[in-house]
């Protein structure tokens, strides 16, 4: 019987990296995670990098290559641009570990968060990922 694989998790491998690069580069640091806290405030928290997985194509058994959105919540629609324009460089200067390539970025997408009244901005890139053996 052959072995099983598993898709990787490039979203997860970037909001690490995120996390470990972005405290270097933006001050205040903004938080990163996988989804926006419940509490996120504009008023009262500091930024947010969040990093999802929108699903895509597969090689399989090879690799997988979602779609992977970056949308940054901040006070300010400077800040949240700010923000999400590092992200999109480091994402593309960068080489990741768990995330054979990143390709197809978008141009920033500016919005207004009617649920906490943050501004946000989004890009989304394709970030290819081996798949692993489970």
């Amino acid at each position: 019987m052959k072995p099983q694989r598993t898709p990787g998790d490039p979203a997860k491998a970037i909001k690490t990296y995120l996390a470990a690069v972005l405290p270097g580069l933006v001050t205040p640091a903004p938080t990163v995670g996988l989804v926006l806290p419940a509490t996120w405030a504009p008023s009262t928290s500091a930024a947010a990098v969040v990093v999802f997985d929108d699903g895509g194509g597969a090689i399989w058994p090879v690799s997988t290559s979602p779609t992977v959105r970056i949308t940054v919540w901040a006070a300010g629609r400077d800040p949240s641009r700010q923000i999400a324009g590092v992200c999109l460089g480091v994402l593309l200067s960068h080489r990741i570990t768990g995330v054979a390539t990143i390709t197809q970025p978008t141009g920033l997408l500016e919005a207004k968060d009617s649920n906490n009244s943050g501004h946000m901005c989004s890009f989304t890139v394709r970030a290819s990922a081996r798949t692993v053996a489970g």
